[in-house]
């Protein structure tokens, strides 16, 4: 009779286990690499080969493959930011102050 209960009581904790186990997801974050150009307050995907802009007429920041003619990329400093999803311009305000350019800056920092 004790046998019977001790294999309940293991059988009861196996499956309370794999319960549990199974109802709690396992997720791992992802951080997308992106190159930050403060001088031009511009975003670069090297993965999917993307910009983020921001757009002055439409006041919202836009997506492209290509940036407009009527926006110049200046290439240094560049810097590497991190963000869990594609939406980099969301920590816009803290990149600015962050790196906020130098007069004559020219090399570029990587974090």
């Amino acid at each position: 009779m004790k046998r019977i209960i001790l294999a309940l009581a293991v059988l009861f904790a196996l499956a309370t286990n794999m319960k549990v186990s199974a109802q709690a997801p396992v997720t791992k974050e992802t951080r997308t690499t992106f190159y930050y150009y403060p001088s031009s307050n511009i975003y670069y995907n090297p993965t999917n080969s993307e910009y983020w802009y921001y757009d002055d007429v439409s006041t919202t920041w836009t997506q492209v493959k290509e940036l407009p003619t009527t926006i110049v990329l200046t290439k240094t400093p560049r810097y590497t930011v991190y963000y869990s999803g594609e939406d980099v311009w969301k920590d816009n305000a803290v990149h600015m102050k962050k790196y906020k350019g130098k007069k004559g800056e020219t090399k570029a920092k990587k974090d």
